[in-house]
C-alpha cells in the first residue's frame, strides 16, 4: 500500500524538520522578589497621591473630599464641578 502526499504537506513537513530545536524556557528565579518590590513601589507611590472620595452628612447631603498627602492640604466641595476646580486650581497651574 502505497501514501501519496501533495508536494505542499512534504514541504511543509521539511520545513518543520529542519527547524532548530527550541529553547526551553527558563524561569526566572528573582520572580518572586521582583514582584514583591513592584508591591512596595505601588504602595509608596499610591501613599503619596491626591485621595478623592465622597461622603454624606446626617441630613443626606453629598460632600466631595479630597486629601493632599505631600501637602497635608485637606478640602470638602458641595459638587464634583467644584471639587475638579480645585484640583485643577492646586495641580494643573
Amino acid at each position: 500500500m502505497k501514501y501519496s502526499i501533495s508536494t505542499f504537506e512534504r514541504e511543509k513537513l521539511e520545513f518543520l524538520y529542519h527547524q532548530p530545536p527550541k529553547k526551553a524556557k527558563r524561569t526566572d528565579v528573582f520572580a518572586p522578589i521582583k514582584s514583591i518590590w513592584q508591591q512596595v513601589v505601588n504602595y509608596l507611590n499610591a501613599k503619596n497621591e491626591l485621595q478623592v472620595w465622597q461622603s454624606s452628612d446626617r441630613n443626606g447631603r453629598t460632600w466631595w473630599n479630597a486629601y493632599d498627602p505631600i501637602t497635608g492640604r485637606k478640602t470638602k466641595r458641595d459638587s464634583e464641578s467644584e471639587m475638579r476646580t480645585w484640583i485643577e486650581k492646586r495641580y494643573y497651574q
